[in-house]
């Protein structure tokens, strides 16, 4: 290769690295429960020390609580080269306001290159509001990371549907670039007993957070999931035996109570907890179809539950045609033993 050529490319890469926007460091913000280090937060230091690696930069960790300051010798022993600590009484448990605004003022003192957080409900509450007052781009919910190192950009894997399957996204000419790490998604870094740091102490300013929880609300109930979204669904027929028993049983397992037509006919249920064509139909999880013989609207208005069980002393009964499980038997015998099984019979 000639030497010229050569030095052109050395010199094309270095100015790429000097201008590259950021230049900070890649940072994580770190979360504790129970006078522990939480779990993702090592995994987002392992990713942490992948990139800067790569980026040719160091690792940070910001750590806000109440007593946790002896806390940063964990994250110094999983691989961070320096740690902000912010430990104040009045940041815990977490309020949104006192943290945003530590975290805020500390990437505007040192900016950052790439922000890891926890894909946890701390880590969502803030790294939109981060990315947002602070002019980043934001991935969330990443299962997998790399770095493009042409342009310093860091690419990451989400998933689509539930997981069905995954988009590799990037926030190219945003910076910071702000990522939250799925947990469970990465291995954590082996922990090093003899790396010791001293942390940063980072000036707390007392604020009260915009909203406070007061108390307990007296005489509310939440309202019920709709039948339709409902998750498990346990049907009342003409022959369940006791309804009331049937009722006890769909309220000890959290699920919604629903019926055939002929139980609404028999003033077994309401119109709105009809399963029917006709009337509500249904997709859940578990449907627990109890002394309902299963005439040809009721069957196809269930038809989407992912498992079935029905229980019928007929078993020619046509609803077995839709269960996973059959259970031939008198269902008010089947339902006590239920109820005994889960310690909620009379």
């Amino acid at each position: 290769m000639d030497a010229s050529y050569l030095d052109l490319v050395m010199a094309q890469q270095e100015e790429t690295f000097e201008d590259a926007e950021g230049g900070g460091g890649v940072w994580v913000v770190a979360e504790s429960a129970g006078g522990e280090m939480a779990p993702v937060t090592l995994e987002a230091i392992g990713v942490a020390r992948t990139l800067a690696e790569s980026l040719g930069a160091y690792v940070y960790a910001a750590l806000l609580g109440d007593g946790v300051r002896l806390l940063a010798e964990t994250l110094y022993q999983a691989g961070v080269n320096g740690v902000r600590v912010a430990d104040h009484q009045g940041l815990s448990p977490f309020s949104l306001e006192p943290h945003l605004g530590i975290l805020v003022d500390l990437f505007a003192e040192e900016p950052p290159e790439v922000v890891l957080l926890g894909a946890t409900e701390i880590g969502g509450a803030l790294a939109p509001r981060l990315a947002q007052q602070l002019g980043g781009g934001l991935i969330e919910h990443a299962t997998t990371v790399s770095l493009d190192p042409t342009g310093r950009t860091v690419e990451a894997a989400i998933p689509i549907y539930g997981g069905e399957y995954f988009e590799v996204v990037a926030c190219p000419e945003a910076r910071p670039q702000f990522l939250t790490i799925e947990p469970g998604a990465f291995a954590g870094p082996f922990l090093d007993e003899y790396r010791r740091g001293e942390p940063t102490m980072v000036e707390v300013e007392p604020s009260e957070p915009a909203v406070r929880v007061v108390g307990l609300a007296e005489g509310f109930r939440p309202p019920e999931v709709r039948l339709a979204e409902a998750s498990l669904v346990v049907a009342v027929g003409r022959q369940a035996g006791d309804p009331a028993q049937v009722e006890r049983l769909a309220e000890a397992l959290k699920g919604r109570l629903a019926g055939d037509r002929g139980a609404w006919d028999a003033g077994l249920i309401e119109a709105d907890q009809v399963v029917d064509v006709r009337g509500t139909v249904v997709s859940p999880d578990v449907y627990l179809a109890v002394g309902i013989r299963g005439d040809t609207f009721h069957r196809a208005a269930m038809e989407g539950a992912a498992f079935v069980v029905a229980i019928h002393p007929d078993r020619e009964a046509p609803i077995f045609e839709k269960a996973d499980l059959c259970v031939v038997a008198e269902p008010g015998e089947v339902v006590e033993a239920l109820l005994t099984a889960i310690g909620s019979a009379d």
